[in-house]
């Protein structure tokens, strides 16, 4: 069930990186990025829908629902969060933060990325200068 929770993830994770570049994400694009198979991007855009993580449309692609918005931004956070301790505090090289915390944030709790947050001062960017998101609000799906 890990495998699938990390697939979820990278979905929404993907979808989002998608609509806040161009407003909704497309399957080919998905499949580009995640480098799986147009009909697997399918296929999991029907189950994330069904789970009211996202709206879809065939032919018109993908938005994030508000929960799917909160539940990507949550790993986006993490992400950007475990990067900026691994450069920080691990003093890793930034070209190679990106691939560990690509690991690491299926498996760091949200609880202990707050907790990475905290004793980094809250840093508002990553080593690559991308900002660290808040997570939105559970339940209105307005971001704080």
């Amino acid at each position: 069930m890990q495998q699938e929770s990390e697939a979820v993830e990278n979905y929404l994770k993907a979808i989002w990186d998608l609509e806040t570049s161009t407003g909704r994400a497309m399957t080919g694009d998905l499949a580009r990025r995640l480098d799986v198979a147009p009909a697997s991007v399918t296929g999991m855009l029907k189950r994330l829908s069904t789970r009211g993580l996202i709206k879809y449309r065939p032919y018109q692609g993908a938005t994030l629902a508000a929960e799917g918005r909160r539940a990507a931004v949550a790993v986006v956070r993490r992400h950007r969060l475990i990067e900026t301790f691994l450069f920080e505090v691990m003093q890793i090289p930034a070209e190679r933060v990106h691939d560990e915390a690509e690991r690491w944030e299926h498996v760091v709790s949200d609880a202990m990325a707050c907790r990475m947050d905290e004793l980094l001062g809250h840093p508002a960017t990553d080593p690559h200068g991308a900002p660290i998101p808040e997570v939105p609000e559970t339940g209105n799906g307005a971001e704080r």
